[in-house]
């Protein structure tokens, strides 16, 4: 924790410390602020230190950047294999339906056809009918009129022969 407190104030010097322009020393005067060798390690070290800390900054920007630009790739994946999804399943309900409707005019026109032949068969079959029965009709009434015309035939020569019988009795009498 020290040396977090301590770092934001070095940060500051050592900011503060490029942002100054630095003078060529002049070759007659010596420098007066020679470092001993520790204080020289010290500073490579805390200078080394920054470094490494701006490095790790822009490592963290940069994965930063790249994980938004990851997360935008994977949306737009993402939406695009959404609507590839949703036109796929589109193009598959229209074909279904397509097909269901198909399947319906064929089932409706063979059940027309079947309701079609069903009705022939029928009319046919009540013609027939209608013709046997007419047939049979007309046979009996024709069999009734025959045994009618015969039974009047033979009450007429029943009666015919009562007749004669009756004239011959009578005439027979009469004399």
């Amino acid at each position: 924790m020290a040396n977090e407190q301590e770092t934001p104030v070095k940060q500051e010097q050592s900011a503060a410390e490029p942002e100054e322009p630095k003078k060529p020393a002049a070759p007659a005067q010596p420098t007066v602020d020679f470092l001993d060798e520790t204080q020289q390690r010290a500073a490579a070290a805390y200078m080394a230190y920054l470094d490494a800390e701006r490095q790790l900054e822009q490592a963290y920007k940069d994965q930063e950047a790249a994980a938004e630009t990851d997360y935008a790739q994977a949306l737009d994946q993402s939406r695009k294999a959404c609507q590839e999804t949703v036109s796929q399943a589109r193009k598959n309900l229209e074909t279904s339906m397509t097909q269901s409707k198909k399947t319906m005019d064929e089932a409706l026109a063979k059940a027309r056809q079947a309701f079609d032949e069903a009705t022939a068969q029928a009319r046919k079959a009540y013609e027939e009918a209608a013709t046997q029965s007419k047939k049979e009709h007309d046979d009996a009434v024709a069999q009734a009129l025959k045994a009618r015309d015969d039974n009047e035939k033979k009450a007429r020569v029943a009666h015919s022969e009562a007749m004669a019988h009756t004239w011959t009795v009578f005439t027979k009498a009469r004399r």
